[in-house]
């Protein structure tokens, strides 16, 4: 069987039609996976920032239990001790999430205002890519 010269014509038809079929669906597969990429890291950039702000709040529960509502100061004596117990235990409970935790030294005359019922707490987070470090002042009473 041989090809009449519109048979060509057809066939070349079909192939052009066939070949843009193909790029159309090769582009919106394209599209799709770097839609999905751009997706991901947004996803984990909020997931650093939403564990960061757990681990904010966390340390504030802390800091009002510790310090009795601001009663006594969270950065001296039994009160430092046992801080520092939760410091610890949070850093460890962060690194099996893969995240790195520090919790600056306290300086107890500086870092608590009995009057106000304040502490001041620089606490610094990274997961090995961005580190995000913040001094904040908790209000314990």
């Amino acid at each position: 069987m041989s090809l009449r010269r519109n048979d060509q014509g057809q066939i070349i038809i079909l192939a052009g039609f066939i070949l843009a079929i193909g790029i159309i669906f090769f582009s919106v597969i394209l599209h799709s996976a770097a839609f999905a990429g751009h997706q991901t890291i947004e996803q984990e950039t909020a997931d650093v920032n939403y564990d960061f702000k757990c681990l904010k709040n966390a340390y504030e529960d802390i800091l009002k239990k510790v310090s009795d509502s601001g009663a006594k100061n969270p950065f001296e004596g039994t009160a430092l001790d046992e801080l520092t117990d939760y410091e610890n235990q949070m850093v460890k409970l962060y690194a099996l999430e893969g995240y790195a935790v520090i919790f600056a030294p306290h300086d107890p005359s500086e870092d608590y205002d009995s009057f106000a019922k304040t502490a001041t707490a620089k606490i610094t987070l990274s997961d090995g890519e961005t580190i995000y470090i913040e001094t904040v002042t908790y209000e314990l009473g």
